[in-house]
């Protein structure tokens, strides 16, 4: 069972990929609330069913804004670490929180990517 969900997984993730191109990183930027594309809405799901823990959300720092963001980190007082960043409209704070997934996204491509090389006996 183990091999199968390590299947599933690289090719659910190698598919993820190959759709979170430019152009959805740019239609969310413009409309983080929707409607989304296929494709935008694929990577949206994607982030939005991903582990909670190590995961950033928006955060309300008062009754109507500023929005922040936390880090949800188990442990942690209340399980979340506020960053330092905060903003004035809950979209911007959407856009910073998708960023910051986004950039989680591919570094972990970029390592699953030379493993998967490795396994297979080719030079990353």
């Amino acid at each position: 069972m183990n091999e199968l969900s390590e299947i599933f997984d690289r090719r659910y993730h190698a598919r993820l990929c190959e759709v979170f191109t430019d152009e959805v990183f740019a239609a969310y930027k413009k409309s983080p609330l929707g409607p989304h594309d296929d494709n935008t809405a694929r990577v949206v799901r994607a982030f939005g069913n991903a582990s909670v823990a190590g995961k950033e959300v928006v955060i309300s720092l008062g009754a109507d804004g500023p929005w922040g963001i936390g880090r949800i980190e188990v442990g942690a007082p209340g399980n979340i670490v506020h960053l330092p960043d905060t903003f004035s409209s809950y979209e911007d704070a959407l856009r910073a929180v998708f960023s910051m997934r986004r950039d989680a996204f591919f570094a972990i491509s970029d390592t699953s990517d030379v493993a998967g090389k490795k396994e297979k006996g080719t030079e990353a």
